[in-house]
This record gives structure tokens, sequence and C-alpha cells, in this order.
């Protein structure tokens, strides 16, 4: 009966796929892109991580933090300025309003720190250096979480996804010891724009870390190329799928 023939074999088909999959080896039907082959639960850590990727971006790099104290007159020269607003790698002065009031402006350009004048210390640059690996680890993620909406991923990469958006977030917390350079200890520091949007990053990853490491999406099993001998096929002659 051809009928059943073809239903034995795409059985079998099945069957083959699925010792492929359970093996670690690539489903080699799945090696064009389809959509969603992990299903819909994909979508929420890829959307979370991204979101939390793209808050970092918005950063200017001079809106880190708002500083007040003596340095401000000693990186502006001007002693009636109250405050700066400062980041990681530059400045942004206030400007006085014509309501007799000091505000930013977010038009001026930030200006890079005179080290004649701001320590640099050590804590400066470690911060620096977890801020860009954050960055580093969090976009390398981001890139292959989205790959997982397209294509089937193995077990252990989709662990390693998840690895590394919570290694993101570590490194992103460790930059947060910026707030206690020798600037920040002599003068007074209060988070800002950047600080706030790099919460957000972190609180992004972390939720979006764990719920890939709890899951596992199995992956949908792609319906087989079907030859025009396949209902004429007997069930013992299916060949193994090439996977080349």
């Amino acid at each position: 009966d051809k009928t059943t023939n073809a239903q034995l074999l795409h059985s079998e088909e099945e069957v083959i796929q699925g010792r492929l999959l359970l093996s670690g080896m690539v489903n080699p039907y799945s090696m064009k892109c389809r959509c969603l082959p992990h299903g819909f639960y994909t979508c929420i850590p890829t959307l979370l991580a991204t979101i939390g990727w793209l808050a970092t971006l918005t950063e200017d790099g001079c809106n880190y933090a708002i500083i007040e104290g003596a340095i401000v007159t000693e990186m502006t020269t001007n002693p009636d300025m109250p405050f700066l607003e400062v980041g990681l790698n530059r400045y942004r002065e206030a400007s006085l309003n014509d309501d007799g009031t000091w505000a930013i402006d977010y038009y001026q350009l930030c200006k890079y720190y005179n080290e004649d004048i701001v320590n640099i210390d050590g804590v400066w640059k470690f911060s620096k250096v977890m801020s860009f690996l954050a960055l580093v680890f969090a976009g390398a993620a981001v890139l292959l979480i989205w790959f997982s909406t397209c294509f089937i991923f193995s077990r252990n990469t989709w662990k390693w996804i998840g690895c590394e958006l919570l290694t993101a977030t570590v490194l992103k917390l460790l930059s947060y010891s910026w707030l206690a350079t020798s600037m920040c200890r002599s003068n007074s520091c209060s988070i800002s724009y950047g600080a706030k949007a790099d919460i957000v990053a972190c609180v992004l990853w972390f939720i979006s870390g764990v719920l890939v490491l709890l899951r596992y999406p199995n992956p949908k099993l792609a319906n087989p190329p079907t030859s025009t001998n396949a209902t004429t096929s007997e069930p013992s002659e299916v060949e193994m799928p090439d996977i080349t």
C-alpha cells in the first residue's frame, strides 16, 4: 500500500531527526532560515536583551553622573557654576538660564578631561574597562540570540548566550565602581541619566539571562523534503539525510 509506505517513511525520518537533535547534531533540515524554529519563547529574552543593550547606547559619554564641589571650579574656572554633568570619558558644563538658574544644555558638546586637574586613578580605569567589556559581551549575546529566531541552536549554544548575558550584567555592575573614584570621594557625585540607563540594562540582561538558562525551548522539527520516489520506496530502504 503506497499510502502506508509513505506514512512509515515520514515517521522514520522524524525519528532520525529527533535522534540527530538529541545527539547534539544540527538538524539537516534547519540549515535554512525558518521563522521561530524554537517557538515564541525565544522572542522574550531576545527583546529584553536588545532593549537593555540599546539603553546603554543612548548614553552620550558625559551624562553618567552629576558632580558638585571644588572640582567644578577647578575644571571650569567659573566660581559660580554649581555642578557639572560627568561621564567616564568626558564632561558637560552647566549653562545659566535667563531666569538665573543653572541647567544642563544637551546641545553643548562634551569636553575631554584635563588630566592635569582631574585624577584618572586606577578605579576610574577599571570602571572604563568593565563598561567596555559589558558592551562587548552584551552585544555578542544580543547578536547571537537574534539568530535563534531563525536557526536551530543546540542546548550548549543556548546556554552560552545566557552566560554571556549574566557576565555582561556583572561587568556593568562593576563599572559602578566609578562612583568610588578619588574625584567622587572628594566631591559630591549623584547618578544621572547614563547610570540610570545602565541600571535598566542590568535588570533586563539579568532577566533575559535567567530566562535563557532556565529553559531550553525544544526546536520544532522541519518537514523533510520529499522526493518523487518517496511513495514507491520501501521503509527499509530509507537513507540517512545528508547533513553536509
